[in-house]
């Protein structure tokens, strides 16, 4: 038996482009001379399921990624990391008796200081991007005690 073509997609993805009507007109306009066809604009799921970033997401973010985590019970780290760019704040994360804690507020005296990109740091919360890729590309600066950042990236960053 002879297998034979029921239906043919044309799909093309436009990305962030999609907020410029004309590109979306150019678009459809290329896609009628191929098929010979009107073709019909869609929005991804993706596209309407984005949301604006926010500082309270991206608290909730890390206290949902911490949620998670287990921390050696005799681990005490105290984080400071300030948010700069899309989002500006302070959050403070402690990490003692094997429970991790994310609060919104300003703390002096922590063992470890962060400086992120808020992009950035969301996008490592969410498992998009590396965070030694994020501390190569600068996106991410950490000044502080070693031995207790590496504690924090394997409670916070590391797990699933």
């Amino acid at each position: 038996q002879i297998p034979v073509l029921k239906k043919i997609v044309v799909n093309q993805g436009l990305g962030m482009a999609t907020a410029d009507k004309k590109v979306i007109e150019v678009a459809m306009n290329e896609i009628a001379q191929i098929t010979g066809q009107k073709p019909v604009a869609t929005k991804s799921k993706k596209d309407n399921e984005l949301e604006t970033l926010t500082y309270d997401n991206i608290i909730d973010a890390f206290r949902l990624k911490v949620a998670k985590a287990t921390a050696p019970v005799d681990a005490c780290v105290a984080t400071q990391i300030t948010l700069y760019g899309s989002v500006e704040g302070v959050l403070y994360i402690v990490i003692a008796n094997g429970i991790a804690k994310v609060e919104p507020f300003d703390y002096k005296g922590a063992d470890i200081e962060v400086d992120a990109d808020a992009d950035v740091f969301m996008s490592v919360l969410n498992g998009n991007k590396a965070l030694s890729t994020a501390i190569a590309d600068g996106d991410i600066k950490m000044q502080g005690n070693a031995g207790k950042a590496i504690i924090l990236g394997s409670t916070a960053f590391f797990n699933k």
